[in-house]
Formats: C-alpha cells, sequence, structure tokens
C-alpha cells in the first residue's frame, strides 16, 4: 500500500469499498492517477496511493493537498449498520464532503454515487426512469435521496460541475456478507468445504431486479468525469431479473449442492416492491453509456475473483 503524496487526478472516497475498490481499479487501468481515500487501510486496493479518512475535518486538508481534477464518492453505509450510521455515512459526510468542495482553490468535478433505492417501489412491468417522483420506504433509500438532493442542489446552484449516478443493484467480487450476492457466494463455499447441501432463503421469491456489474458503474464514473451533467443519471443493467434467477445461475457456476428455500411469508423485497428495471436513455444521451457486462459475465467473475467477505 502506497502512501498520498503529491498531486492526483482522481481522488475516490470510499475507495476500500465494495464498489470503490473496483472504481479504483478501472479508473487506475485507464490511465487515471487515482488515490483511494477510506477508513481500513488494510483493504485499500493494491499499488495505489491511499489516504485516510479518519477524522470528520480531514477532507478539506486532503483536498488542500492533492488537489484533485475529480473526486469521486463512493462512500455510504448500506449492510450491517444502525440507522444512525447510515445517516452519517451518506448524509452527514456528503454535508461535508460538498462544504469542503465549496472552499477547495480549485473546486473538483464531482462523481457522486446514489442508489436506485431512492425511488422506492414500481409498479410490475414499468421501467423507472429519472423523471420518475421518488417515494423511499426505508432509511438507506431516505437517506441515500437526502444526499442526491444536496448534491443536485450544488450542481443547479453553479457551485460545482458533477453527477450524480444512481446505481441499481451492483454484483462483483467479495459483496457484503448480508447482501443478497455476498450471502449466496459464502454459503455456496461452505457447502463445497463440507459437502452439505447449501440451504438458500428465498425471502421475496417473486421479486425482480435490476442488476449492474461493478466494472460497469467503473466505466460510468469514468464517462460522468469526463461528461458531467450535472444531474442524476440512472446507472444499471436496463432488464429486470427474477432473484431467484440470480441464486440458481450462481449454484449452477459453483457446482455445490444447493437447496432454494423460498419463505413466502417473510419480508418483502428490501425496497418494499418486488419490481425494478431502470431507463437507461438518459445514461446513453448523456455519457454515451451502456452496460456491457451481461448476468452471466457479473456472476462468473464474483464467483471467481471473490473471496468469501
Amino acid at each position: 500500500m502506497a502512501t498520498v503524496g503529491g498531486v492526483v487526478d482522481t481522488m475516490v472516497i470510499g475507495g476500500t469499498g465494495y464498489v470503490g475498490r473496483q472504481v479504483c481499479d478501472v479508473l487506475s487501468g485507464l490511465g487515471h492517477d487515482v488515490l483511494a481515500v477510506g477508513r481500513d487501510p488494510a483493504k485499500a486496493p493494491p499499488g495505489l496511493p491511499f489516504a485516510p479518512l479518519d477524522q470528520p475535518d480531514a477532507l478539506e486538508g486532503l483536498l488542500t493537498a492533492v488537489r484533485p481534477r475529480v473526486v469521486v464518492n463512493a462512500a455510504g453505509g448500506v449492510w450491517e449498520v444502525s440507522d444512525a450510521q447510515m445517516l452519517g455515512a451518506n448524509v452527514a459526510l456528503v454535508e461535508r464532503l460538498l462544504t469542503a468542495l465549496v472552499r477547495a482553490a480549485r473546486r473538483p468535478c464531482l462523481v457522486h454515487l446514489g442508489s436506485a433505492h431512492e425511488y422506492g417501489g414500481a409498479p410490475h412491468g414499468t421501467s423507472t426512469h429519472e423523471s420518475t417522483p421518488t417515494n423511499p420506504r426505508t432509511t438507506y433509500g431516505l437517506a441515500k435521496l437526502r444526499s442526491t438532493r444536496l448534491v443536485c442542489a450544488a450542481f443547479d446552484g453553479g457551485l460545482l460541475a458533477g453527477t450524480v449516478l444512481r446505481l441499481s443493484n451492483v454484483l462483483g467480487p467479495a459483496a457484503p456478507r448480508s447482501s443478497l450476492l455476498g450471502a449466496v457466494v459464502r454459503r455456496l463455499r461452505e457447502a463445497l468445504a463440507t459437502g452439505d447441501t447449501a440451504r438458500l432463503p428465498l425471502d421475496a421469491p417473486l421479486a425482480y431486479r435490476d442488476f449492474v456489474d461493478a466494472r460497469d458503474v467503473a466505466s460510468a464514473v469514468a464517462s460522468a468525469a469526463a461528461r458531467p451533467a450535472g444531474r442524476a443519471v440512472n446507472i444499471g443493467g436496463g432488464t429486470p431479473v427474477r432473484i431467484r434467477r440470480v441464486m440458481e445461475r450462481l449454484i449452477e457456476i459453483s457446482g455445490a449442492p444447493a437447496e432454494i428455500v423460498e419463505r413466502t411469508g417473510g419480508r418483502r423485497a428490501r425496497d418494499n416492491g418486488d419490481w425494478q428495471r431502470l431507463d437507461l436513455t438518459t445514461a446513453a444521451h448523456a455519457l454515451d453509456w451502456a452496460p456491457r457486462h451481461t448476468l452471466t459475465d457479473s456472476l462468473d467473475w464474483a464467483w471467481s475473483a471473490g473471496q468469501a467477505p
């Protein structure tokens, strides 16, 4: 792990996280000079400069020291955190970041990673456009929407240039343990190790979700850095996929003995809806972006490259 020193092109806040690590890796591969910023240096992307974000007032000093052209905010609590921690990671951090960016002598372009959970549920068969009214029904969705509104207000006021990328469900290696992907991968690896049959609970058997590869997210970040849209833009796969199909495909890829156990009386899907498909028209027009990886590509990658968290 290299420590930070000197000017960098792109600073990725949350660069040690599930999505942020992939953003760092892809941007670095595209030739960007990347600085990963995060709380845990042990999780820093190998070979890249790293800076700790361990104090609330550290952002201004860091921006002054490295003077980035682009700041990517990939930070945000979602898994295994309290409501207070979620608000701190998704709202308070954004408030501090915006204050620091506006005060910076060189104001960077800001690419903020939002979430499709800001929309809430959607009627079956529909596509969710950026103009669709937002109606989040979870603390996470509410927190992400608050941060998106803060960032877009800065764009609208001419204080900053940039883009909010509203991400669908991201697939990639080393997914958090409590996420669908992370939990299924972990149980399948355990089944391979023990020879026992993995029992995979499915709480929302009728739910469809829009999935996007983490590498496609990273390419969208690169596009947004080059062509700031000044607004929120959907980033997803554009295709609704039944959650059960994701689990079945992972079982096939792993070769592990497994059984899917539907729990029809369990909780509903995480955003209180059973359908999700993002309209990607704006991403195509504003960012010249479209997803490249198929669901099978993403799950093959998640299984072969990832380790059990």
